[in-house]
């Protein structure tokens, strides 16, 4: 997989605009909302291990049930849990 792959899920977006380095959360925000994943496990290859599990626990961009989802798939909890 490419990162060119991920076209689909910014629609919105002028993609050649966007890279992992550039705008890290927004992208892994965005398929994490809505990817597949396989897509997910592209990113987790690609982007930072802490920074993933920050965006994953703490954005206010990821619908709640799909942070949920995430959190218990990966087994991410926050600190004072």
């Amino acid at each position: 997989m490419k990162f060119e792959d991920l076209k689909k899920y910014f629609w919105d977006c002028e993609f050649t605009e966007l890279s992992l380095e550039k705008y890290p959360k927004f992208i892994v925000e965005r398929i994490l909302n809505f990817g597949k994943e396989n897509e997910v496990m592209w990113l987790r290859e690609n982007v930072d291990e802490e920074f993933f599990r920050n965006v994953a626990l703490t954005s206010r961009r990821l619908d709640r049930k799909t942070a949920n989802y995430w959190q218990k798939y990966y087994q991410f909890y926050k600190e004072n849990e």
